[in-house]
């Protein structure tokens, strides 16, 4: 099918909504002929790679420019100035898609990403011609309160401000609803946002989490060598950005408590506004010798630290689905995790640990002692880790290409049917 997308975030060398935005293009692309609408700060990256990879069908990039001070926003994250300039770059490749669809007799138009709902883009506006697919939709799920006021300040006012506009942007938004009504099919990346869509706008939604992950040739074979090699304590890995939703200083205050416990250690891989805050943090408690924090690094270099480590401490407060969680899995490292958004669905009880987001208290406390009793319990993280890699199987690309496919498909059918039933009457 010729399937025209907008993925405003596409690159093969990381993880997280550029990640994925890749994942979903090079995979479709072995099954579909896609016509592609993505940002142009991406182009260098895109070009270099997709000629060297083996495609039954070679994607067609357009790209628009946002703009250098708004591509800068965007790898900052967390700025609400980015929306203004996205919304026009939108804008634009609605302008665009009309010569795409008219050139091209487009079958399918699918918003890819970014995934979050306050800005389903104008591609919707061509539904009456050619029917459409937005999603993964993620962005409803909001940090409670009871976390927010154990942030820095500027946090706490920066995601309390945050919730409040989520939440107008939910009730108010006349494009937004507008963009519900008008697509074709819903893909939700949780149960929990497939849940508020029904709730807020009366629309069913088919859930499929918006990353997966490509089963490492690992086996079990391979972790029991692993899990021989463990130490008493825990090796511990916490992959994220640096900064308030990621919640890294509920990690420290976990670490705090059992630091002259178990012998354990945690690494910590990435940057962001909130750094020098954890180090200094790290400082305070004297935990310099429990915790390493070694900076940002590519995708790829964090898929073979797994190896190194027995699980992956996830404490984020608000995702979708996080991409490291699924790479964790790919790699027989277990997870430990709240129990909220796409991870809340993925992890369960023969791959990883997930606690209720209660409190931040009641978190620290039922992540301390999960952490006592994984270190004391060599083969429990040895079953773990082995459900770990079979856990990858049921969420890989390959299933989530398999289910994007019945979608198209449906849409193919419908197509056929009302096209037949229109020429008979």
């Amino acid at each position: 099918m010729k399937i025209l997308m907008s993925a405003y975030a596409i690159g093969p060398n990381w993880g997280s909504e550029v990640g994925m935005g890749w994942n979903w293009i090079i995979n479709l692309s072995q099954h579909h002929q896609l016509y592609v609408i993505t940002e142009r700060g991406f182009q260098d990256d895109i070009e270099k790679k997709i000629n060297i990879l083996d495609l039954k069908n070679e994607p067609k990039f357009f790209y628009v420019d946002i703009d250098s001070k708004a591509r800068e926003l965007f790898w900052k994250q967390g700025s609400f100035i980015f929306y203004f300039y996205y919304k026009r770059w939108q804008k634009n490749s609605y302008q665009l898609s009309k010569s795409i669809i008219a050139k091209y007799k487009i079958d399918i138009i699918h918003q890819l990403n970014l995934i979050g709902f306050r800005e389903p883009g104008f591609l919707w506006l061509h539904s009456n011609e050619v029917p459409s697919v937005w999603g993964p939709i993620g962005g409803f799920n909001q940090v409670p309160f009871r976390f927010l006021i154990k942030m820095r300040f500027k946090n706490l006012i920066y995601y309390l401000i945050k919730n409040i506009l989520n939440y107008l942007q939910i009730m108010f938004s006349r494009r937004v609803r507008k963009a519900f009504n008008s697509t074709s099919i819903l893909i939700a990346d949780s149960s929990s946002t497939s849940k508020l869509i029904k709730k807020y706008y009366n629309k069913t939604s088919v859930i499929i989490n918006e990353t997966g992950c490509n089963p490492s040739s690992k086996n079990s074979d391979f972790r029991k060598s692993h899990a021989s090699e463990m130490t008493n304590g825990l090796r511990i890995l916490w992959v994220g950005q640096i900064q308030g939703l990621k919640a890294l200083p509920l990690a420290i205050d976990a670490l705090k408590e059992i630091a002259e416990l178990i012998p354990i250690k945690m690494t910590v891989v990435g940057d962001g506004p909130d750094f020098k805050y954890c180090q200094n943090l790290v400082n305070s408690f004297l935990l310099n010798q429990k915790v390493n924090f070694i900076g940002r690094v590519q995708n790829s270099i964090v898929l073979e630290m797994m190896d190194k480590f027995d699980l992956l401490f996830f404490t984020s407060l608000k995702e979708g689905t996080p991409h490291v969680v699924l790479e964790a899995l790919s790699q027989g490292l277990p997870v430990l995790c709240h129990d909220i958004c796409g991870h809340g669905d993925i992890i369960d009880s023969s791959c990883g640990i997930k606690i209720p987001m209660l409190s931040y208290s009641k978190s620290v406390k039922l992540f301390k002692e999960n952490l006592l009793l994984l270190s004391n319990n060599k083969n429990k993280l040895q079953d773990l880790s082995l459900g770990a890699l079979k856990k990858s199987h049921s969420v890989s690309w390959q299933k989530k290409i398999e289910e994007m496919n019945k979608i198209y498909g449906s849409i193919s059918i419908k197509k056929t049917t009302e096209v037949k039933q229109n020429h008979l009457n």
